[in-house]
């Protein structure tokens, strides 16, 4: 049941163009934030931008708040629906006992003037249910933890479907994507020059395989760094400024999409080490979702592509495993081609 609502989904990847100067006024949010709310800062901020560009989007910093250990978010750029909005949303439908979204002690809304909204969030800790890199038991955990998100965490979509259908959306999104990309990686050193036709190609054939199915009320950003297991054994779910609505089996794979670009984080990674992860990850999912291959297919091709995009692109050139990420991220592309 969806309920009656007029918020609309955030799609905070295609912001990168609305722009941002976080970056140049941290310090003095963070300032006017405890000024405001009696937030005390203990430590230093940490961003958030765009594919590893100098944008700014949001950014978090530790500390105290009537007596408890919180978290300080804010964001810079303005969203369709708070995620202020979202939390409260998806606590008041949600149904499961052992998953949540974090505490909301203390807020401040958007503000055209201020350009950010602020939100002072229970401390989580550094508890994750998957780490980097992963085993067996984690990505077990992640899947029972999944399955119970898409039982109970997903009764009543408080925000409105899109419009257009998610062919249409697609065409829409990498349009918006590419000319990321163009901006931020005019001249990677790691880019072929067939990959833009390659990613044309792709497009297309996403937007006729997707044609007449529908969309699925998700969180759209079930990443190995959004889930923390905390006191009493519950789980707290991160990034809620992503529910919306997306393809089926998103939600599945996004953490595996993320999780082989997080590797490229550990020290004396190798080529050897990420296809065993690769292969945790993608032995699980298939044997989980597998009944469904076509969607699941199409969802693995749409990331993949995507990260032929930009995703890939984002891993530091300097890292020994970059060019292997973004060559198998394309090779990757092309053998999901052949099974659609």
């Amino acid at each position: 049941m969806i309920r009656s609502t007029n918020y609309k989904q955030n799609f905070i990847a295609e912001s990168y163009f609305e722009g941002s100067d976080l970056d140049k006024r941290i310090e003095t949010i963070v300032n006017e934030v405890s000024k405001e709310t009696g937030f005390l800062a203990d430590g230093q901020s940490k961003t958030s931008a765009w594919w590893g560009s100098k944008i700014i989007g949001a950014f978090h910093c530790s500390g105290r708040y009537q007596g408890k250990a919180v978290v300080l978010k804010v964001q810079g750029v303005k969203p369709n629906t708070s995620e202020i909005e979202m939390i409260r949303s998806f606590d008041k439908q949600n149904q499961s006992k052992l998953i949540r979204p974090p505490k909301l002690y203390a807020t401040i809304p958007w503000s055209d003037d201020k350009r950010y909204e602020a939100l002072i969030l229970e401390g989580v800790g550094e508890k994750k249910i998957v780490n980097v890199p992963t085993n067996s038991d984690e990505i077990k955990r992640y899947f029972e933890t999944f399955r119970e998100y898409r039982e109970k965490c997903r009764n009543s979509p408080w925000l409105l479907k899109p419009d257009k259908s998610i062919g249409e959306m697609i065409k829409v999104r990498f349009e918006k994507w590419k000319q990321s990309s163009s901006e931020i990686y005019p001249n990677h050193p790691f880019k072929e020059s067939g990959d833009r036709r390659l990613i044309d190609r792709v497009i297309k054939i996403l937007v006729k395989k997707y044609g007449g199915v529908e969309w699925e009320f998700q969180h759209g950003h079930l990443s190995d760094s959004d889930l923390y297991g905390v006191e009493g054994g519950q789980i707290v779910v991160l990034s809620n400024l992503y529910w919306s609505w997306r393809a089926p089996y998103y939600d599945a794979i996004f953490a595996y999409h993320w999780h082989i670009y997080h590797l490229s984080d550990i020290n004396d990674m190798s080529p050897e080490l990420i296809e065993e992860q690769r292969k945790l990850w993608l032995d699980k999912i298939f044997e989980l979702f597998g009944k469904d291959n076509h969607l699941l297919k199409l969802a693995l091709l749409e990331r993949a592509v995507a990260g032929l995009n930009l995703d890939a692109l984002s891993v530091d050139i300097k890292n020994t495993i970059a060019k292997y990420l973004i060559d198998k991220t394309r090779s990757s592309v092309e053998e999901l081609m052949k099974t659609i």
